[in-house]
């Protein structure tokens, strides 16, 4: 896993992020249907200043919220890098091999990352919302234009996430 990180050809939560999250349709690609349910689509890029530095760009499908939902990665051609999906006790992340199971998101991120990533609050950003995260400063003066950027201001693995939503 932590190979795929370094060659570039993987990112886990992400939150994303990442943040992943049950599905609904926008009224447009930065439509917010509500607070619960959400769908976002772009590219994201992230860089966590581990040794080695850890970096990643994909194109990204997000749909739900913090506590129920689905990441998907995506390359430039189209082709499937890897799907996260979740709910309250558990987390599988889908690459080539077998599905991983964690028992939660933010293991999910410390697994594939090495580090935890602000899962609810990356939902709350997305949604124009600048909570105050511990060791997190978010820029969200360009969310109307489709770009977030959030910065892990940490000694031990400083993290930078951009996020770039379709028009």
């Amino acid at each position: 896993m932590k190979a795929l990180l370094r060659s570039g050809l993987f990112l886990a939560p992400i939150f994303a992020i990442f943040f992943i999250a049950g599905c609904a349709s926008t009224t447009g690609p930065r439509g917010i249907i509500d607070a619960k349910n959400s769908h976002w689509q772009g590219r994201l890029a992230l860089k966590v200043e581990t040794t080695p530095i850890q970096a990643f760009s994909a194109d990204f499908d997000l749909l739900g919220n913090a506590q129920t939902g689905s990441l998907t990665f995506t390359s430039p051609l189209g082709s499937t890098l890897a799907r996260v999906q979740w709910d309250a006790g558990t987390a599988v992340l889908y690459t080539r091999g077998e599905p991983q199971r964690f028992d939660s998101l933010d293991a999910l991120t410390r697994h594939t990352l090495g580090t935890e990533l602000p899962i609810a609050s990356l939902f709350s950003w997305l949604q124009g919302t600048d909570i105050d995260t511990p060791g997190w400063q978010a820029d969200l003066h360009d969310l109307p234009a489709g770009r977030l950027n959030a910065r892990r201001l940490t000694a031990d693995a400083p993290a930078e996430l951009k996020i770039i939503l379709e028009h």
